[in-house]
């Protein structure tokens, strides 16, 4: 069974309200003074009980008192067994596709049973984030309700579209519970949220060259190699905590001891995207600053962002699954050298620093979605320059590897520091991502005179058209 679609087809969100929950005011004295535990037929039956117990004292009357006490006893009895009794019925939700992707529909379908006894016609509501409006309202079993080995099953559907990327908590589907008698009521949550994330879109960009391709006479560079698969396989020492999948048997068993692979993949080139995370580059106080946006988190308060930093996260996942295409492996780690796939609540469970392989675009995509600006007040990027130096060396190895940096507003200082922390290298590509492009020339020119590619954008501006430009400056 398929619920009808609200508008005309769907639930929208906007990303600019960071409250999931609505908390408004019981509209009733019963519900302020937390009476809903009982129905109207409850409290007539409780009431009754009070005035036979009245009663019973009165006249003296034990027999009545037996009966006063069966009829307060009895609708408090019901509600307690409400209370702390468990729900015969189960919730399974799904969603199609598994994963979203922002301004894309999905369906989400549940599937409700219950084993024994009927619980009767059930309301029931799926709760979703506020900005999505009311959930779903729908009645239980429905007119399509399959029964099968004792177990009565229906099954309803609906879609959402997400307007910006995170991760949302779908659920509970909630429920008026009553006891079979109708003295007690409860609201009833039959299952826990669960989390659904909406990656970033890609903008893709067209096969072209890249900055730095060219040497300083305009020939093409010679020193990529597109074999991303490819790699040397040195063997070393077991050691505590090496997987048992590394073992190296041939090596093994010329040596008598246990020898484990290291691979060294000197045979594929390397791409290191840093994007910048201070909300100092993306998010200034003070008078005129953009308005936040809220990335929602699941189980935590949402993180921060704001129109420019979206900006530059798409253009690091645009430029990541280019270079990726190209047959280059990368790594993308934020100003003070940590890897977003282990700073971001989306990221994967391995936390694997390298994005490569057939799957490196939809990884990119899991770790960036719910990404956010950094929580505690930035450090600036000359405070962190050590640590971001060591990185680089560390991860930029060869002539053939290229540097991207997604930057906010850069002054001059923290251009030099920038400048500073990457070194001499050659193939560095940068973009300020800025509110008037014009006012960071003279940043740009700082970049450009260190031998890199350079460009300041606004969040107007699309990704091809700056990707393009740093092309063109090669």
């Amino acid at each position: 069974m398929s619920l009808p679609d609200p508008g005309p087809a769907e639930f929208r969100e906007s990303p600019h309200n960071d409250r999931w929950t609505r908390d408004e005011p019981p509209a009733t004295l019963r519900a302020r003074v937390h009476l809903g535990f009982l129905t109207a037929r409850g409290w007539g039956l409780f009431a009754t009980g009070v005035a036979a117990l009245a009663g019973a004292w009165l006249l003296g009357r034990r027999e009545l008192m037996a009966v006063a006490l069966f009829l307060i006893l009895t609708p408090l009895l019901a509600a307690f067994l409400l209370r702390y009794g468990r729900s015969p019925i189960t919730v399974n939700r799904t969603f199609n596709p598994s994963v979203a992707v922002t301004d894309s529909g999905l369906r989400v379908r549940l599937h409700i049973s219950h084993r024994g006894r009927s619980p009767g016609i059930l309301p029931l509501s799926d709760t979703l984030p506020q900005d999505f409006g009311n959930g779903p309202e729908f009645t239980y079993p429905s007119r399509t309700a399959v029964v099968q080995g004792g177990v009565s099953s229906s099954h309803y559907e609906y879609r959402l579209r997400l307007a910006s990327r995170g991760i949302y908590p779908i659920g509970p589907v909630k429920a008026q519970v009553t006891d079979p008698f109708g003295l007690a009521t409860r609201p009833a949550a039959l299952d826990k949220p669960s989390a659904l994330v909406a990656m970033p879109q890609i903008e893709s960009l067209e096969p072209g060259g890249l900055p730095g391709e060219r040497g300083a006479h305009g020939q093409a560079s010679s020193n990529r190699r597109l074999t991303p698969d490819s790699f040397d396989v040195m063997t070393r020492d077991y050691r505590d905590g090496d997987s048992v999948r590394r073992i190296h048997w041939p090596a093994t068993a010329r040596r008598g001891s246990v020898m484990v692979r290291q691979e060294d993949y000197r045979a594929t080139p390397r791409a290191v995207i840093v994007l910048d995370r201070s909300r100092a580059a993306f998010l200034p106080h003070g008078v005129g600053s953009e308005t936040s946006l809220e990335i929602p988190q699941y189980t935590s308060a949402s993180k921060q962002s704001s129109q420019r930093f979206e900006w530059a996260l798409k253009g690091a996942l645009g430029i990541g699954a280019y270079l990726s295409h190209s047959g280059f492996g990368i790594e993308m780690i934020d100003h003070q050298a940590r890897p977003i796939n282990q700073v971001s609540a989306s990221g994967s469970d391995d936390g694997a620093e390298v994005f490569g392989g057939s799957h490196a675009v939809e990884d990119m995509q899991g770790a960036l979605a719910a990404l956010g600006l950094e929580d505690p007040p930035s450090r600036h990027v000359s405070e962190s320059a050590p640590a971001l130096t060591t990185a680089l060396k560390t991860r930029l190895r060869t002539h053939g590897d290229r540097l991207v940096l997604l930057l906010g507003e850069v002054s001059p200082a923290t251009a030099n520091a920038w400048i500073d922390s990457v070194g001499g290298r050659r193939k560095v590509a940068v973009m300020c991502v800025v509110h008037r492009p014009e006012q960071a020339h003279h940043v740009i020119t700082q970049f450009r005179q260190a031998g890199w590619s350079a460009v300041a954008v606004s969040p107007k501006t699309s990704l091809a058209e700056a990707w393009n430009e740093l092309s063109r400056q090669s």
